[in-house]
């Protein structure tokens, strides 16, 4: 059975089902209506289903025969960004869309399911369907882990994809090693003492020492790291004074970095605290630094990740499976990499002669709806292909 030719039969029902997701976006751990709409399709095709948690959802597929079991897994929540794509099927869930793709993901992996309920005569070991919540929020794999679903069965492989919007359609990436960042989260506040704008001698601005402690975070970028190990550290959010006329005593800031390596990324915080103490020492400020560790890089196995290669080939061709250099975006797929041997793709959904070529998180965001047959097809031509071997 050519596996791109029952995607291809099942299209109108995938592009329907994606448009409703679309139209209906709920933030990290609130996908209770997306995860009811899972549990509900799933079970129409005969695959054992269980609700795990609050939102998450696991379907087991069970060969004909015993042997190994494979996760596939898709993200499911969606971003508190406001739409602006003027499409028929935009959010009707204001101030939320799923402006990274994870509607396609829901859909691509359903359609998976669709195809391999259809072939479980020919599998020999089961097929978990992880419909995982909070990846935007960067908790969800662990929380799902927490509730047991790399057991019972165990899962001996793990599989994810992720839709890009600025590559083609068609094109699949496939590749071994690090492919996507860190990404660890920050809080500073700095403290001065307000006082009079007309006598900022009479207190300590805090404005001029969070700027340069800005400009210090990209020396460390610069001069304390490795050039050949990129970083970044990304000031998201800056908030200071109260009135024009008054200097500002307190600057509050937050931002995210990420890193590669495990060396800058333990020297990163360190780094950090060395540049904030001595500047603040210098304007005569105090400061107050929170930093949390968030996802760990997303690093593919090298057996696993030929493996899957085997297997989209088939279904796009060589020519088809590209490389990209190492992404700075952050997914908490890698949460499953440190448990289990795997691997993660990216998948294209952006169309050049169509204009649909937009970054994730962009409220503009657009994919090429023909992504989700070639999507369907790679998860289900891995999964047998694995439960064959």
């Amino acid at each position: 059975m050519a596996i791109m030719e029952e995607a291809q039969k099942i299209k109108p029902w995938m592009v329907d089902l994606r448009r409703d997701f679309h139209m209906q976006p709920e933030p990290s751990f609130e996908e209770v209506k997306t995860s009811k709409i899972i549990a509900e399709k799933l079970s129409k095709m005969g695959i054992k289903t269980v609700l795990t948690g609050k939102t998450g959802v696991i379907g087991l597929l069970e060969g004909k025969r015993q042997g190994r079991v494979i996760g596939l897994r898709a993200d499911i929540d969606a971003l508190s960004v406001t739409e602006d794509t003027g499409l028929p099927y935009s959010s009707k869930n204001p101030g939320y869309m799923h402006a990274c793709g994870h509607d396609t993901h829901i859909t691509e992996l359903l359609g998976a399911a669709k195809i391999l309920s259809d072939l479980k005569d020919e599998l020999s070991g089961s097929v978990k369907f992880i419909f995982q919540p909070a990846e935007e929020a960067g908790a969800g794999a662990a929380y799902m882990i927490e509730h047991g679903v790399l057991e019972n069965p165990k899962v001996d492989m793990i599989v994810g994809m992720h839709t890009f919007g600025l590559i083609e359609t068609g094109k699949v990436v496939v590749q071994k090693g690090p492919l996507m960042a860190s990404i660890d989260v920050w809080n500073l506040t700095i403290e001065g003492k307000s006082c009079h704008g007309s006598s900022p001698w009479q207190g300590v601005d805090a404005m001029p020492c969070a700027v340069a402690i800005m400009e210090g975070f990209q020396t460390i970028v610069s001069r304390f790291n490795d050039a050949r190990n990129p970083i970044v550290i990304n000031v998201g959010t800056v908030k200071a004074g109260e009135r024009f006329n008054v200097v500002p005593g307190k600057v509050q800031m937050t931002g995210a970095n990420r890193a590669f390596s495990d060396y800058s990324r333990k020297m990163i915080p360190k780094w950090m605290k060395r540049m904030i103490d001595n500047v603040c020492d210098a304007y005569g400020c105090k400061a107050e630094f929170e930093y949390k560790n968030g996802c760990s890089p997303t690093i593919n196995e090298t057996d696993s990740t030929e493996l899957v290669k085997k297997s989209v080939v088939k279904v796009i061709g060589e020519e088809n499976v590209i490389q990209i250099p190492p992404v700075m975006g952050s997914e908490d797929f890698s949460t499953y990499l440190e448990k289990v041997p795997g691997t993660f793709m990216i998948l294209g959904g952006g169309n050049k002669e169509k204009g649909w070529m937009y970054s994730q998180h962009s409220n503009h965001f657009i994919v090429d709806e023909n992504c989700l047959v070639v999507g369907s097809s790679v998860y289900a031509q891995t999964a047998l292909d694995f439960l064959k071997n």
